[in-house]
């Protein structure tokens, strides 16, 4: 325990200690996972969920510092450094575009703050990630490079109320515009259709924001072999998920 003269001193001490733990969990990790999500699904998933008319794509799920021997993490690198919405206030238009906040039963920047909290400070050891502004920058930058819409319909994905998608073919079409592997993610829908939907493309970059293949293995999926998932419209409620729009 540290004496009363000694005060000083053991308090830089324990500042270093904790600033280097902090600094050590958050280059514990090689690249990043870019997830983005399919709005449908995700309200498929979840009872209270708003799809907002600003919403006109794919949405960013997260930007997360992965390691490769995990396939995740690390996670709440630094709990001193909170989400502070007047840091990112000048990017609402884009994050309400695209990284939107689909539960109208949380707080309108709750879904901001949890990425910024779980994962963004994870990646502040980067020049690129290095704050909350530039991290959210980041996230949108990797949206508008990474277009899933357009990079599906490229390899004739599109939306369908009837078409079904094989999962491999799914990952082979990204691939092929990508050149790279990819992780597709879905979810089952057993309130309303009873089908697999495509919910989530994990897209794996290195620090330098370089397309690298993502550590693929069964499971690391949460998709089907042998039966098809969809990919419904957005804005449609023939699909029978009861998606509500705002």
């Amino acid at each position: 325990m540290c004496r009363e003269n000694m005060a000083d001193f053991c308090g830089i001490f324990i500042t270093i200690l904790f600033s280097t733990v902090s600094v050590y969990a958050r280059e514990d990790w090689s690249h990043f996972t870019f997830a983005q999500q399919w709005p449908v699904a995700v309200c498929a998933e979840h009872k209270v969920c708003v799809i907002p008319p600003t919403v006109n794509g794919w949405g960013i799920h997260g930007l997360w510092p992965t390691a490769d021997s995990k396939s995740k993490g690390p996670e709440n690198c630094n709990t001193s450094w909170p989400f502070n919405f007047e840091r990112v206030k000048t990017l609402l238009p884009d994050l309400k575009k695209f990284w939107p906040n689909l539960y109208p039963d949380t707080g309108a920047n709750s879904f901001w703050e949890h990425e910024w909290s779980k994962h963004g400070t994870c990646a502040t050891s980067l020049p690129a990630t290095s704050n909350e502004l530039k991290y959210f920058q980041m996230g949108l930058k990797l949206h508008a490079q990474y277009n899933l819409t357009k990079i599906l319909l490229n390899q004739g994905i599109i939306t369908s109320n009837t078409a079904g998608y094989m999962a491999n073919e799914t990952e082979a079409a990204l691939k092929r515009e990508l050149g790279v592997n990819t992780v597709v993610q879905c979810v089952f829908d057993k309130e309303k259709t009873k089908k697999q939907l495509l919910y989530e493309v994990e897209i794996c970059v290195s620090k330098d924001f370089k397309l690298i293949d993502c550590l693929h293995d069964e499971s690391q999926s949460s998709c089907p072999k042998k039966e098809p998932i969809f990919y419904p419209p957005l804005h449609d409620k023939q699909f029978g998920i009861g998606v509500s729009v705002i």
